[in-house]
């Protein structure tokens, strides 16, 4: 039985190779996402957020994560 999309989703068919799948489940595993749609769209965002973002901009918003993570790090 095919899954029935819920509300506000869509559903994507892709043509993929077994290595561009590895690699997506890879990807899915090291990055911790709940979910294979949430890593999709974050590598989505991640790709068009290059385009748009100015690299120093990117530069900074990397810097305040790491910055964040070091913070939460200590608190936990």
């Amino acid at each position: 039985m095919k899954r029935q999309p819920t509300s506000a989703t869509a559903r994507i068919d892709l043509e993929i190779t077994p290595e561009t799948r590895a690699r997506f489940n890879a990807i899915h595993k090291n990055l911790g996402f709940k979910t294979k749609p949430e890593t999709f769209e974050a590598l989505v965002f991640s790709i068009t957020a290059k385009d748009i973002l100015r690299p120093d901009v990117v530069a900074r918003i990397e810097r305040k994560l790491d910055e964040a993570i070091k913070i939460l790090d200590t608190v936990l």
